[in-house]
């Protein structure tokens, strides 16, 4: 398999940013936007997916991957030291001072610990604050549009060597866009509030790297697909949970249903505790889904009785996973093999609604004749009882509204003939 800095996507992400350099004008002599764009692409080596843009002066190529959940910007500072406008945010300033987790580094600058979740190491890494111009794409909905503009942008400058550990190869930076974090730090707030555009983002993930690029919208909609349709008309909006402690997202599940039977388990393990623990977490860095184990159990149990009933027959199970399949009497379709549906209740306004995970989004094909569960046991003591991975998240469109703090979902797009692979005219 080869790595992203090999694929034929990233070749094509090259020559994007390329384009996106030469377009780069004073952001007062061209309309004002209505919404911006970066595409998002998948390495499959290590099933993450990462942010494409351009950061300082002149503008360097970043490929940062995606933390939903994550608090800030991190770059690897020492990939591209030749910028004119980065500058060191001092001890005692309100950008420092806004962060409860900033200290006095050197040269009495203000430093900011970065926790990269794909490293292994959990230890906080040593990173200095900074402010510098990043640039991206416009967008009215269907293509980017050759005009770009930049903001100023406060984020944590790290050393490539340890951030960069356990992430994708041709990735400098992670891209958190996680709640509770200065204005100052957050990509689509400062965007929202200098062009005067709604607090919201949406992403569209990719399950590929062979047909295209991904979706990070900044703005709002419309948000067109091939054949005109928008997206805004799929989605059912259900309220954003606030994890206690973190700015994560998290949506409040009441049930989980497989063949629209409901699985039994203890459900209060879906609400938050005293202690923050709990709750249904969307996580772009975890690559598949975690269950709290009796729910794990549960559902494995009612998937495995259902699965039995159409024929499929349970294999070995093939690490990570601990569910596996044959796919010898298993059929395809557009919306992936064909297997017991699950479906996760959600609140809306004044109605359930379903998200439902189609077989694309609950299984793993390991072997050409084998197919596993793609969610795993996270032990009884997981901070979150359910987490929906990147695998749940893939051709899935999520519109994420910080200001009434609803989450818009439109459940697999495959069953619609749409993916979230796909090319965007330049």
């Amino acid at each position: 398999m080869e790595t992203v800095s090999k694929s034929p996507v990233f070749s094509i992400l090259l020559i994007f940013l390329v384009v996106l350099s030469s377009n780069i004008v004073a952001a007062q002599d061209q309309p004002p936007p209505k919404a911006f764009h970066i595409p998002i692409a998948k390495d499959t080596d290590t099933l993450q997916y990462y942010a494409s843009f351009q950061i300082g002066t002149p503008p360097t190529n970043i490929n940062a991957v995606i933390d939903v959940g994550g608090q800030f910007l991190s770059a690897a500072c020492d990939k591209y030291n030749s910028s004119t406008t980065r500058r060191s945010i001092p001890c005692g300033s309100t950008e420092c001072k806004a962060l409860t987790t900033t200290k006095c580094g050197s040269n009495h600058t203000c430093s900011l610990p970065s926790f990269s979740p794909f490293n292994k190491d959990s230890a906080a890494l040593a990173g200095g604050l900074n402010n510098d111009v990043v640039t991206v794409y416009w967008t009215d909905g269907t293509s980017a549009l050759p005009n770009t503009y930049s903001t100023h942008i406060t984020f944590s400058c790290v050393d490539s060597s340890g951030l960069l550990e356990g992430m994708a190869a041709g990735t400098n930076g992670i891209l958190g866009l996680g709640r509770n974090t200065s204005p100052q730090m957050s990509l689509p707030t400062k965007l929202s509030s200098v062009y005067n555009i709604p607090p919201k983002f949406s992403l569209c993930i990719p399950s590929s790297d062979d047909y295209g690029f991904g979706d990070l919208f900044i703005g709002g909609g419309p948000y067109r697909f091939p054949g005109g349709n928008d997206a805004s008309e799929w989605l059912l909006y259900t309220p954003l949970a606030q994890s206690p402690e973190t700015g994560e997202y998290f949506v409040s599940v009441k049930s989980i249903k497989i063949d629209k039977s409901a699985v039994h388990f203890d459900t209060s393990l879906l609400d938050f505790n005293q202690k923050g623990v709990g709750g249904t977490k969307i996580s772009t860095a975890t690559p598949y889904g975690v269950l709290h184990s009796s729910i794990y159990k549960a559902v494995v149990g009612d998937f495995a009785k259902r699965a039995a009933a159409r024929n499929i027959t349970r294999v070995a199970s093939v690490a990570p996973f601990g569910t596996c399949f044959s796919t010898a009497n298993v059929h395809w379709t557009k919306a992936g093999p064909r297997v017991p549906v699950i479906d996760l209740e959600l609140p809306g306004n004044m109605v359930s609604l379903n998200w439902r995970i189609h077989g694309a989004n609950s299984m793993v094909r390991v072997k050409k004749d084998v197919m596993c569960l793609g969610f795993v046991d996270g032990g009884s003591k997981a901070r979150a009882s359910i987490v929906l991975g990147g695998h749940q998240l893939e051709d899935n469109f999520l519109d994420f509204d910080l200001t009434r703090s609803l989450l818009g979902f439109s459940s697999s797009l495959l069953p619609r003939d749409q993916t979230c692979s796909h090319f965007r005219n330049l």
